[in-house]
């Protein structure tokens, strides 16, 4: 699903160039799920923006599920993610002026689903706020706000699923509701999950995780071995 070859970003700055990624290699089979890990800095949110197709990289090559999003231009990355590509942040991203089932709808219908509404009354369904539709993000606790976000994320049922910090802003229980939320939704779509944590509880929920530092992998994915 994922493939990253010697995956390099540079950006420009009043001090000179940064390097933000330093060679980056991975690969993550499809329907998998992998949880990155490191301290502030280390690239981990930069590494998902590539992934996203929201960034370029300055040199290397990355494949999601056989197409080299890199070598895409800006538009096609864009209907490459409306297509392909579900993304949950830390800070919800959601429109305040648009109700929640305005919310989940919006990518449905830039997609040009003709029953977006149903389609997103049925993604709020399942994460439990059926009852919460017509309600503006103002009006809905944090927890609340995310499971509106899961539910756009999973709305067009991407094959992709990245997910920065989803659980960060949450108290401890909710944070576990959503997580719970978040692994049953993506297990049941059959979709691959990518997740950027400072939670070590969290990263152990995926199926691998990975450990960055300064801007590298300096630990290896591999696959999680569970206690006997």
């Amino acid at each position: 699903m994922i493939r990253a070859e010697d995956v390099h970003l540079t950006l420009r700055a009043q001090s000179g160039p940064v390097n933000v990624l330093r060679g980056i290699d991975l690969e993550v089979a499809a329907g998998s799920s992998i949880g990155v890990v490191g301290p502030s800095g280390s690239g981990k949110s930069s590494l998902l923006a590539l992934l996203a197709g929201l960034e370029r990289p300055t040199h290397g090559r990355i494949f999601v599920d056989g197409v080299e999003i890199s070598a895409l231009n800006e538009n096609e990355r864009a209907d490459w993610r409306r297509r392909e590509l579900g993304i949950l942040f830390q800070s919800f991203h959601l429109i305040s002026t648009l109700t929640a089932l305005e919310n989940v709808a919006v990518p449905l219908e830039l997609a040009g689903d003709w029953a977006a509404d149903a389609h997103a009354r049925e993604a709020l369904d399942a994460v439990g706020l059926g009852h919460r539709l017509d309600h503006r993000p103002t009006q809905l606790s944090g927890g609340e706000q995310q499971r509106v976000a899961l539910a756009r994320a999973l709305v067009a049922k991407p094959r992709l699923v990245l997910a920065d910090e989803p659980t960060g802003n949450l108290d401890g229980d909710t944070a576990s509701h959503m997580a719970d939320l978040l692994f049953s939704a993506v297990a049941e779509a059959g979709a691959t999950l990518l997740l950027i944590t400072h939670d070590p509880a969290l990263a152990a929920r995926c199926d691998r995780i990975a450990q960055m530092a300064n801007g590298k992998l300096v630990q290896a994915p591999s696959p999680r071995v569970e206690a006997a």
